[in-house]
């Protein structure tokens, strides 16, 4: 806004009359007194105590200087490899969908009738032949059954039934039992595994680093607090607390 009414004479009259209004009611903030109206003063009052502690926090937590963290992140990498760089164990899978929410259709037929399929595929019978025939989730239908991404046990984006099921089965080929979720009925196939590894250093390292140098900002941030309160040698004399305290008891 100054720069651009540096060379605006609009701008610089909107300026100046930001500046003019900001003024004044900075000055009638400060004419208010306890006795004119106690609630709105202490409001006040506590609103700018507020914005001054968060301005000199702030002001403070720029001010940390962090020190370069490359050869702790390499001995975190090392003695904490489960959290910063395992990779856990994904699935792919097909599947065939017999539709039946709760409430919306028994579902004892539909066992039955999933059930003859799943004896029909160990038995030998094509998958996608009966994707084709019976699966009632378009999404995966029109790719042969896939459930076109990799999860893993846990995760996040599957319904937690399914993955309990998926993971269940043994090899890669092989079929789930019947799983059923809120969707339905499932017959799930096991279609790939990516097994459990830990990514190297390199790829880690700017994750591990950023992970540092947050924890020793908020450790910085708790010492200079702490040296703001009350230290462990004070004296409070009880009886004037509660002599101040007094008009705020409530019967």
């Amino acid at each position: 806004m100054r720069e651009s009414a540096a060379t605006d004479h609009g701008d610089r009259l909107e300026l100046i009359n930001i500046a003019l209004m900001n003024k004044k009611l900075a000055a009638a903030a400060e004419a208010l007194t306890e006795e004119e109206d106690p609630e709105a003063y202490w409001r006040l009052h506590f609103q700018l105590q507020s914005v001054k502690r968060n301005f000199m926090v702030d002001r403070y937590a720029k001010s940390i200087e962090i020190p370069d963290m490359s050869e702790l992140a390499q001995e975190r990498y090392h003695t904490e490899k489960d959290k910063y760089a395992k990779v856990p164990e994904h699935r792919l899978t097909s599947h065939i969908l017999f539709m039946c929410q709760p409430g919306k259709c028994d579902r004892e037929p539909v066992r039955t009738k999933a059930r003859k399929v799943l004896q029909q595929l160990q038995d030998g019978a094509d998958f996608e032949e009966m994707v084709e025939q019976h699966s009632e989730d378009p999404g995966s239908k029109e790719k042969g059954g896939l459930y076109d991404k990799w999860f893993s046990l846990g995760g996040k984006g599957v319904e937690p039934r399914y993955t309990g099921g998926a993971f269940e089965i043994e090899e890669v080929g092989q079929y789930s039992d019947l799983v059923e979720t809120q969707f339905g009925v499932h017959l799930i196939r096991l279609d790939g595994i990516r097994e459990e590894h830990y990514l190297p250093y390199e790829e880690v390292k700017d994750s591990i680093i950023s992970h540092l140098r947050a924890e020793y900002r908020k450790l910085a941030m708790k010492e200079y607090e702490a040296q703001l309160m009350i230290s462990d040698d004070a004296y409070i004399d009880g009886p004037a607390m509660d002599e101040i305290l007094e008009p705020y008891k409530k019967d």
